[in-house]
């Protein structure tokens, strides 16, 4: 970030736009609720975990208008302390690192481990390459996955991409053995890793802003920056 990295340029969009991925949301939640014979639903596992649909959605839009008006960020709050020494963002992080223990505590469920935790596996070089990767990742995106929920509710394509890509991302690893579960990461999953840290090296450094010295040709000054 400090060599000037830089996705290139803005295009202006229309608000039709903006609009997609709101509405193709309103569109998923009517068939969540329709539940029509051809949408298949998780009977068992972490998909089949989850909230009443009204209290998942209330909730939903309330953390979203808060985080929305906080600017709510995990990455930009680790970057703001570091690159500006400015600790408002990471000020959320904490709160939610708090709010998360004192709520675990007082329904029983906090186990100061490692071990057996939901849905993990306790192979910490992975743990922390694969959350290394989805930080970088995230860095070079201007934001956390989180972060692109927000903007792209606020019609910012550029997020609606990452949004999309993420869904994707998520049924490709589970579809294709990739995806690590509470026995250890697999074999092709280390293997994806790695290759996500070449892709982003590579997008990291192709897109840092390279000076191009001018030189001259005749009586004219060729060359720009």
């Amino acid at each position: 970030m400090n060599k000037d990295f830089n996705l290139k340029r803005n295009y202006k969009v229309t608000k039709f736009e903006g609009f997609m991925l709101p509405l193709v949301n309103i569109a998923l939640f009517a068939l969540l609720i329709a539940t029509p014979a051809f949408i298949f639903f998780s009977k068992k596992g972490p998909g089949a975990s989850h909230a009443p649909i009204y209290i998942s959605l209330a909730a939903g839009l309330i953390v979203g208008a808060l985080a929305q008006r906080s600017r709510l960020c995990m990455v930009g709050g680790i970057r703001d302390i570091i690159m500006f020494k400015d600790s408002y963002l990471i000020s959320g992080f904490i709160a939610i690192f708090l709010f998360s223990l004192i709520g675990n505590i007082i329904m029983g469920k906090f186990n100061l481990s490692f071990v057996n935790q939901p849905v993990a596996h306790n192979d910490a070089l992975w743990n922390f390459l694969g959350m290394a990767l989805a930080g970088w990742a995230s860095t070079l995106l201007g934001g956390c996955p989180l972060r692109q929920l927000i903007l792209s509710g606020e019609g910012n394509i550029d997020s609606v991409i990452t949004v999309i890509g993420m869904i994707v991302g998520a049924a490709f690893v589970h579809n294709f053995g990739l995806a690590s579960s509470a026995s250890g990461p697999t074999p092709n999953g280390k293997i994806a890793v790695i290759v996500g840290f070449l892709i982003v090296l590579c997008i990291s450094y192709f897109s840092l802003e390279k000076d191009v010295k001018p030189y001259l040709k005749g009586d004219v000054k060729v060359g720009s920056n």
